[in-house]
């Protein structure tokens, strides 16, 4: 959580895109480069009041982050009125997640107005549910429309057995880690311990649109430019379809040009059953990935070659209707 006058100019200095001009109670996804230009971080900004804002950070990574944000205040910028208190030990989260996650939401009982309208996707409201104070957020890392309701570790316990009696009628079930890993491949949503590789920037993952040209200065903003000047070849996110749909690739493995025993030219990212395509999917960093849609690319195993077609990375509601909905 970060406090001060100064939050929003310091979170414009941090991210890619502008945060300053968030509304109180709405939230924005941003991305956080490394002085040389490459993806640190991603996650989301919530601004709560005039000057209280709550940053999520990825899985993992909250420490860092907050190192490097103190690092910025403490050397480059100790005029700054911003103040950091990290958080993440005070609240545990419970993501309900999918079509009903409204409908259930409702059952539980709760005195947030639930509506679309009145709680559009990437705003938080705070208030009661089942009986607990909470505070949920509508984001998404599966695609779907989810509810992440945060809430104190003591009430925790007490939220699950709520969601999971109330969740029977509507075929409730706890998924894992992996389940969400194959939702968000689905989804072409990026992952910092797969596609996040140290030699990639936001323009790599078809992000390009993340970073505002209307602010003067970001952190990585001049490294970017200088290495996209040099017209070097890049190694570009892309979908991949195996031609034999049962195919499973296993995830890191190289693509060389044909097939052949020489320099890689990318690799693969993530390979996944997907239950919505009913086949395998995977995504992969491939040179000049962007311009190659269409055309095939090829694994190189050990002992076979993989013949694979080179897609858009989003293999599921490209519009992102559902999560919206």
């Amino acid at each position: 959580e970060l406090k001060g006058r100064d939050v929003g100019a310091f979170l414009d200095l941090l991210y890619t895109n502008i945060m300053s001009t968030l509304t109180c109670g709405n939230g924005r996804y941003g991305m956080m480069l490394s002085d040389d230009g490459l993806i640190l971080d991603d996650g989301v900004a919530f601004r709560l009041d005039e000057n209280r804002w709550l940053i999520s950070t990825s899985t993992g990574h909250a420490d860092a982050i907050n190192q490097h944000m103190e690092k910025i205040l403490q050397f480059d910028h100790p005029d700054w009125q911003v103040m950091i208190t990290p958080i993440t030990a005070q609240w545990t989260n419970a993501t309900i997640c999918g079509p009903k996650a409204r409908a259930l939401l409702r059952a539980l009982g709760t005195d947030i107005d639930l509506a679309p309208q009145a709680f559009p996707f990437m705003s938080l409201r705070e208030g009661m549910v089942a009986g607990i104070p909470a505070r949920v957020l509508r984001v998404s890392f599966t695609g779907e429309l989810s509810f992440e309701i945060n809430t104190a570790p003591r009430h925790m316990r007490a939220l699950w057995d709520k969601i999971m009696q109330a969740g029977r009628a509507f075929d409730i079930a706890p998924i894992g880690s992996e389940a969400n890993h194959v939702l968000r491949v689905e989804k072409g949503f990026l992952s910092l311990g797969h596609e996040v590789d140290g030699t990639v920037d936001p323009y790599d993952l078809g992000m390009g649109w993340i970073i505002s040209r209307k602010k003067p200065d970001h952190i990585g903003k001049r490294s970017v430019e200088l290495r996209r000047a040099g017209g070097s070849t890049r190694r570009e996110l892309v979908g991949l379809l195996p031609n034999d749909p049962y195919d499973m690739i296993p995830e890191g493995a190289p693509m060389t040009p044909n097939g052949r025993t020489e320099a890689t030219e990318g690799f693969v990212t993530a390979c996944v059953w997907s239950v919505a395509q009913n086949r395998v999917i995977a995504l992969g960093l491939l040179e000049n990935g962007h311009a190659r849609h269409g055309q095939t690319a090829h694994v190189r195993l050990k002992d076979r070659i993989i013949p694979v077609q080179i897609t858009q990375p989003v293999f599921y509601d490209p519009k992102g209707e559902r999560l919206r909905s």
